[in-house]
């Protein structure tokens, strides 16, 4: 039997391996774009002479676009071609990068994030589909599967540390526009390799579903993301968050009884179809939320330049790299099930792993993204194969939507609600515990605004000096406020982390209450 498995992986057709590269050159591009403008946000803030909740949509105006837009893509390529949308996907993402680099003010530049996060979801959705209908054999899917995940995974992962390099060796500008030449490349292998693919039966589209799904899951990222600095109990965010919820709610009525849905919520009927999905939702939810995290623990606890944090991520980059098409061959021998069930517990130790390394030293902190990084890799390309192998052919589309929506709303969600839950952590101990150090309330108040704005335990001094809160601070004094600020910031990031292994430990249980080891037979359904 494996004499016969290893004779199939040699008998992949040129057009197959053609695709995965054409496809996984796209996804790269895209998701490489989660992150890598992080670390180049401050010669932005130089450029362009704004502060740094403005900088802040540079971010998440590229998750949010990707993530309310992306079950739209699936839709969309199941009806007209999934070639074809790729196509018009990494056209928009690439017209879109060329736009961001150029913008001469933020508000252009984050416009034009939230069109590239349009482009991404469109790639996302189409390139796993291209993939999945490439490979007949669910044996074979799963391991280009295990590519298809791995690549995904290490672009996000090595966003901080290209950022880093183009920033610091170039320009800001460039960390956008090095897309432009990728972009095309990919336009020109896709035309010459990848074969069309489409739904056998098209759907109509889901007008108001799609509709449904914007309002709802935009309210929620965006109510998440300002909820900080606009007051958590204002009528602002307060109504954000409240039709976010309700609108979801009405989204799942509506789709349940929609003969035509975008999403086609009867699939979560199946108790393995679920918990995959919840699963790979907590995973990235946890997982990438914790590197923006930890990101900004490496810079500005251990006052590490933009590339050097970047390198330091690469431990977790590795073991996906590494990892990730091994898990793929694993699934296909042993079914999906029992490799997910090794690495959800390892991501979960990583993460802990993480937030007890926090206060003791950058090697343990390295040591749990290294494990985080084998249970990513040991999770995605199980859950996902199982998904995929869940549906039909002609529901590649449906399916990959369903899937990439977890992952890009996983992340988005991740970005927002570990980022909220450190700046809340930081709001409610900062004030007290600076109590002594700066008596003065209104100072106090000054200077935990700017080290919570800033995400900078040591942003303080811009609040100390003549003409400002604190005017004539001693060497003592100051001292105790960057000790308290960096105790401080150091517990947020833990208590965030933690979440996020408490989030995953809930879905590393349901994994155990599936039975089987993988997927239902095709002839089931």
């Amino acid at each position: 039997m494996r004499h016969t498995k290893q004779r199939t992986a040699r008998s992949w057709t040129r057009t197959q391996v053609l695709t995965i590269v054409a496809t996984g050159l796209g996804l790269f591009m895209v998701f490489l774009d989660a992150l890598i403008a992080n670390v180049a946000l401050p010669d932005i803030q130089r450029d362009f002479g704004v502060g740094e909740s403005g900088l802040q949509w540079v971010v998440t105006a590229y998750s949010i676009g990707m993530a309310v837009f992306i079950m739209a893509g699936a839709t969309a390529a199941d009806r007209f071609g999934r070639r074809l949308l790729f196509v018009v996907g990494v056209t928009v993402f690439t017209l879109a990068s060329a736009a961001a680099g150029l913008a001469p003010t933020l508000v252009l530049m984050a416009i034009a994030r939230a069109v590239q996060g349009i482009g991404a979801a469109t790639v996302t959705v189409t390139s796993l589909a291209l993939v999945s209908a490439a490979f007949s054999d669910d044996d074979e899917r799963a391991k280009a599967i295990g590519l298809w995940t791995g690549v995904a995974s290490v672009a996000t992962a090595l966003g901080p540390t290209i950022g880093g390099v183009l920033t610091e060796s170039v320009s800001w500008r460039a960390v956008f526009m090095v897309n432009v030449p990728v972009g095309v490349l990919v336009l020109v292998m896709t035309a010459r390799y990848v074969a069309e693919s489409r739904e056998a039966t098209p759907r109509g589209f889901d007008w108001g579903g799609q509709l449904l799904f914007v309002v709802a899951v935009g309210s929620l990222a965006y109510g998440l993301i300002e909820g900080q600095k606009a007051g958590w109990t204002s009528a602002r965010i307060l109504t954000l968050l409240v039709v976010g919820v309700v609108g979801l709610v009405f989204f799942a009525r509506y789709e349940y009884r929609n003969p035509n849905p975008m999403m086609d919520v009867r699939l979560f009927r199946h108790r393995a179809y679920a918990v995959g999905i919840a699963t790979i939702f907590s995973g990235f939810f946890s997982a990438y939320g914790t590197l923006l995290v930890v990101t900004q623990y490496f810079q500005n606890i251990e006052g590490y330049s933009p590339e050097a944090a970047g390198l330091l991520i690469l431990p977790f980059a590795f073991n996906i790299m590494l990892l990730s098409p091994i898990a793929g061959r694993l699934a296909a021998r042993v079914g999906p099930l029992p490799v997910a069930r090794t690495g959800q517990p390892l991501l979960v130790a990583g993460l802990v792993v993480i937030a007890l390394g926090m206060p003791v030293s950058v090697a343990v902190v390295a040591a749990g993204l290294f494990l985080c990084g084998a249970g990513v890799a040991l999770l995605a390309t199980p859950v996902t194969a199982l998904a995929m192998s869940s549906v039909p052919v002609d529901r590649a589309g449906m399916a990959s939507g369903i899937m990439s929506a977890q992952r890009a709303i996983g992340s988005t969600f991740g970005f927002a609600v570990l980022g909220s839950i450190l700046a809340v952590w930081l709001g409610r101990s900062l004030t007290a515990d600076l109590r002594e150090a700066v008596p003065d309330a209104a100072a106090r108040r000054a200077i935990a605004e700017r080290i919570i704005q800033e995400a900078n335990p040591h942003a303080y001094p811009a609040e100390i000096g003549p003409g400002r809160p604190v005017p004539g601070a001693s060497l003592e004094q100051r001292a105790s406020v960057a000790e308290i600020a960096t105790r401080d910031f150091i517990q947020g990031c833990q208590v965030s982390v933690g979440f996020g292994a408490a989030v995953c430990a809930v879905t590393m249980v349901l994994l155990w209450t599936v039975a089987g080891s993988g997927a239902e037979p095709r002839g089931s359904r």
